[in-house]
């Protein structure tokens, strides 16, 4: 049986689109088997191995990123990756080694390097350091193998179930009595890695193309029991399903696509390299959004946002941008969620010592041992992010283009007390955290149980720690180059939350921009130019310049030889235009020139408007005014560049992109905005995850 994939009706249901309800898709859509599904015990062992491993990837000890904008909604990445086959312990190897004798004598294994969106169809070809190609598992054999390690799972979630021991109940008959029923859910887990299911559409199953059904024999028995078992191992209470590690889990694997390479343990540090599918943008800015940055001057900037995650092992992340050298990387930083989970760990302890205040109010030393432990870790978070922002600091310094004397409000110089009441407060803005830290730092907290902070403002700082986003951090430019960007991510020497195997996110925001010479420079020139031939050819004509303010009207106006007149305002126009070299509008440079574009051909529209009037206008008076409109306007287009000239300063000047994923508290550091802006294009590589 096929099942494809329906995207074009959105479910009605927002959780329609889940794992757990494309499987109950399946229960009541797949034939109910007639044997259950078989796999070998050695493919549920490498489908467990390798998603384990593709989860965590801690043998990959360095990770880079290429990124290129091809034009306008996609973007080409290349991806390189140090392996240490050292890292992965001998009881997976066991279980990762590639069966059969190796042509050149040396085992290999089994290494999953990466995981892509299942929506990404291109072929991935890996090569090593000496550019020879890598063999690779084919994502045939990678589903299959994951399906099996599904099928093991869920035998084992049954065995383990609390109720496998009451007969009556469903888990004990998929177990014992009513094995079908198992062996349907089994075969609805299969069909559904191998098919996958994009996030947030519904699967398009025969059902859906036949009328009311109606359900009899043993049919209809086998499917009621197959989703009462399902229900009673993944129950429906306590809110998103997600929190599910199975339901999670099989998101995963439905989703994305494992990249396995073989890799011969006679070299156990490997480095390789592959080019990724090409990325598509996700959505694309408001039609409203895109009228105004056609039509008005406010389209200085092509701004890219970029997502990612990976793997919380890796020492260090490089991401690089390439443009074409016509483009300027005006503004490029990188932002991590690395302690997001320990500021949420701390905000929970906060919390919890708001609850316990009264208790611990009778133990006063535990009650300080608990307010020193926050404390420190307070410090220390204040502590990073003031070494992020001494960092931007010097990032700024070292633009091309200067940032305007400022931008950035002066730092508070805080004594003890008034950092209690700010954070009291719920202040955890930079300055705060600074000085609270400076002050631990001089021992200048060592009483804070009697400071005042056990209770409500605990919450309060909590929430303002939420707030403020001080578990991300910043990274910045460090390529020299107007048309290129990079930046390199470190781990933390000190691992905050060292218990974590969730991924870090990576955002990268990318401000593009044309700096001078610039083609506004040429276009207001050009209009300038063709501001000055009216002004010229209607000053002919009229003998003097009386015919701009004077409401006289010369009766020599209308030419005798209009021809040349016509020659003059058509030619002049065009040569102008056609060496003004406008790109084409797919590009990212065409989206940037798009007023731009819009300015030069209003004026060539102006130039030949009057030339068809000169040719057709027998009256001086209506010749006068004709000429008198079309200098007005050319004047008027020559205001707008004047304006685009000065928006484009204020542009180069800003010193925090107003990006909703900027830091909240870089921002707010610096003294930007709080409005933010959408980019022009998103990607999101993590892989429909």
């Amino acid at each position: 049986m096929t099942v494809t994939i329906r995207g074009s009706s959105p479910p009605a249901d927002p959780s329609a689109g889940g794992p757990l309800d494309h499987l109950r898709t399946l229960i009541v859509a797949l034939p109910v088997p007639t044997a259950p599904m078989t796999f070998p015990s050695r493919d549920a062992a490498l489908g467990l191995a390798l998603m384990d491993l593709s989860l965590r990837l801690d043998h990959l000890a360095r990770l880079s990123e290429q990124l290129t904008l091809v034009d306008r909604g996609h973007m080409s990445r290349s991806i390189s990756v140090d392996v240490d086959l050292d890292l992965i312990s001998g009881r997976l190897r066991d279980t990762l080694i590639v069966p059969g004798e190796a042509p050149d004598g040396h085992p290999s294994l089994w290494v999953p390097v990466s995981r892509y969106s299942r929506r990404d169809l291109a072929p991935v070809v890996i090569k090593d350091s000496s550019g020879e190609v890598v063999p690779r598992l084919s994502h045939r054999d990678a589903n299959r193998v994951t399906a099996a390690a599904f099928v093991k799972l869920l035998h084992m979630l049954i065995n383990a179930h609390e109720d496998v021991s009451a007969p009556a109940s469903p888990i004990h008959q998929l177990r014992h009595t009513h094995q079908r029923s198992r062996w349907l859910i089994e075969a609805a887990i299969t069909e559904l890695i191998m098919v996958g299911s994009p996030a947030g559409q519904r699967l398009h199953t025969p059902l859906d193309h036949a009328g009311l059904l109606t359900r009899q024999g043993n049919s209809r028995a086998v499917r009621d029991l197959a989703l009462l078992g399902l229900e009673a191992l993944f129950p429906a209470e306590g809110g998103d399903r997600l929190l599910i590690p199975f339901a999670r889990l099989l998101q995963l694997a439905t989703r994305q696509y494992i990249l396995v390479a073989q890799l011969a343990l006679n070299r156990p540090r490997r480095f390789l390299t592959w080019d990724a599918p090409l990325l598509p943008a996700q959505h694309r800015p408001t039609p409203l959004r895109t009228l105004a940055k056609n039509a008005l001057p406010v389209n200085r900037e092509f701004v890219v946002e970029y997502e990612t995650e990976i793997p919380r092992s890796v020492k260090a992340y490089h991401l690089t941008l390439e443009v074409r050298q016509e483009i300027s990387v005006r503004r490029f930083l990188m932002s991590s969620d690395v302690d997001e989970e320990f500021v949420e760990v701390l905000a929970q302890d906060l919390e919890s010592v708001a609850r316990r205040a009264d208790r611990l109010g009778t133990y006063h030393k535990l009650l300080e041992l608990e307010m020193q432990g926050i404390a420190s870790r307070l410090a220390e978070l204040g502590r990073r992010r003031l070494v992020d922002l001494a960092g931007y600091e010097a990032y700024l310094a070292r633009l091309p283009i200067p940032v305007g004397p400022g931008s950035a409000p002066p730092a508070r110089r805080l004594s003890a007390d008034e950092v209690i009441a700010a954070l009291s407060a719920g202040d955890c803005s930079l300055d705060v955290l600074a000085a609270f830290c400076a002050h631990y730092a001089a021992d200048g907290m060592q009483h804070l149980a009697r400071s005042g902070l056990p209770g409500p403002a605990l919450l309060s700082i909590a929430a303002g720690l939420r707030a403020a986003q001080v578990g991300r951090d910043v990274t910045t430019d460090n390529d020299p180059r107007e048309h290129g960007a990079h930046a390199h991510w470190r781990r933390p020497s000190v691992e905050l939350s060292p218990q974590s195997t969730e991924p870090v996110r990576v955002f990268a925001f990318m401000a593009l921009a044309d700096e001078a010479p610039a083609l506004i420079e040429n276009i207001t020139r050009m209009v300038a130019g063709l501001a000055l031939v009216v002004l010229g050819i209607g000053t002919f004509l009229a003998g003097g310049l009386e015919w701009l303010y004077s409401a006289k009207v010369s009766p020599d106006f209308v030419p005798e030889q209009a021809d040349a007149v016509v020659a003059v305002l058509l030619l002049v126009p065009g040569l102008l235009l056609a060496r003004l070299d406008l790109p084409g509008t797919k590009s990212v440079l065409g989206q940037l020139h798009k007023f731009q574009r819009m300015l030069a051909t209003a004026s060539v529209a102006v130039t030949t408007a009057l030339a068809i009037a000169i040719a057709t206008v027998q009256s001086d008076r209506e010749m006068t005014r004709l000429f008198q409109v079309a200098l007005a306007v050319l004047i008027f287009i020559v205001v707008l560049c004047l304006c685009e000239f000065y928006a484009r300063r204020i542009h180069r000047g800003s010193s925090v992109p107003r990006s909703s994923r900027v830091p909240r508290w870089l921002r707010d550091a610096r003294g930007a905005p709080g409005r933010t802006v959408e980019p022009d294009d998103f990607f999101d590589a993590r892989g429909g995850g």
